[in-house]
């Protein structure tokens, strides 16, 4: 590893550098890096650092590729302790904080994601092309929630998923869950640990569906579920404004069997949230989805903890209301969830 930070000239601080944790999370968005720096002007031996809020710090891996760019957010100065603490976040976090107001009509979600880069001043890297245009209007939203909304009515066309991630100073929009080729944690090489946790305490399984009198309509039940667990039901009452086989099905996936899993293992730079692992271990052999990931450099080591998920999630964003209400006038149908995770294939072997 190699730490840089800059402030007009470039300065190397790697020596200087105690310990460090590089973070990113599907959900957090912006990926975080925290380190500690030695510093203490009374000792000649240790180099005095210009450090500041603002300044960019970048981050390359063992073999100089530019992992992490961005600025320091926070800063801690400790002189009794001779350390700098400081906390830094990509520049994906200024999409995530910047707000504007944009109208689009038939318009691309990558040329959206374009328009968004040049008006908030982030660098441009691969753009995933969809070919689905889309329209609507943005009212006060961040450049975040604008790219998520374009992606998302993109998603219900064409059922891919995508998520945003930073390839140094450029932003980059893939496919969420891509598989990282070549990577492979297996328990007999390089992992450390492993711990998976399955929960049935929020499980429903069978929705009593009724009228608006209150007189059942129907079950919508899943067998396999009641088979293995025991029944639980909920009653739904049919809501004309609503699309009633989705929400019931949506009640189904969100309280199914809950599963996760952590992994503790040899680092490596390619394994990011939003990314797929192939899992070779005693318990399961698969493809898993990174949640969260934390690498941390201490004592020359790195070392990873991967959150990982059994099925592949997306962060959507659902259009303003008064666009869905327009939609409902033209006999549009939108009705759903608001910000709910789109579940994908689980690949994994149970």
């Amino acid at each position: 590893m190699r730490l840089t930070i800059v402030a007009g000239d470039t300065t190397d601080v790697t020596n200087l550098v105690t310990s460090l944790k590089w973070s990113g999370s599907r959900l957090q968005v912006s990926r975080k890096l925290e380190f500690t720096l030695m510093q203490d002007k009374r000792d000649k031996h240790i180099p005095v650092i210009r450090v500041d809020c603002g300044y960019t710090v970048i981050f390359y891996d063992d073999v100089g590729n530019n992992v992490f760019e961005g600025n320091i957010y926070d800063l801690e100065r400790n002189r009794a302790e001779s350390r700098i603490k400081i906390v830094a976040y990509d520049h994906l976090i200024v999409m995530t904080r910047s707000k504007t107001t944009r109208k689009f009509t038939d318009v691309l979600p990558e040329e959206i994601t374009r328009q968004l880069c040049r008006e908030l001043g982030v660098i441009e890297g691969n753009i995933t092309e969809t070919g689905v245009k889309v329209s609507f209007t943005a009212n006060n939203k961040t450049g975040f929630e604008i790219i998520m909304m374009a992606y998302t009515e993109a998603h219900k066309k064409n059922e891919k998923l995508y998520h945003l991630v930073m390839e140094g100073p450029k932003l980059n929009v893939i496919e969420k869950g891509s598989l990282i080729d070549g990577l492979v944690l297996d328990s007999t090489k390089n992992m450390i640990n492993s711990v998976y946790k399955k929960s049935i305490e929020s499980l429903i399984n069978q929705v009593c569906v009724v009228d608006e009198q209150g007189n059942i309509v129907s079950y919508e039940k899943d067998d396999e579920s009641i088979e293995a667990n025991s029944m639980f039901q909920v009653t739904y009452k049919i809501d004309p404004n609503k699309d009633t086989a989705k929400e019931v099905k949506a009640l189904l996936e969100k309280n199914k069997p809950q599963k996760s899993g952590n992994i503790i293992a040899l680092g490596d730079y390619r394994a990011l949230s939003s990314y797929s692992i192939t899992l070779k271990d005693e318990l399961f052999t698969g493809q898993f989805y990174i949640k969260q990931d934390t690498h941390t450099f201490e004592d020359g080591k790195h070392e990873m903890n991967l959150e990982l998920e059994f099925e592949n999630l997306m962060n959507e964003k659902e259009l303003p209301e008064e666009k869905k209400k327009k939609d409902k006038k033209t006999g549009k149908s939108r009705n759903r969830n608001k910000d709910k995770d789109k579940k994908g294939e689980n690949n994994a072997n149970k």
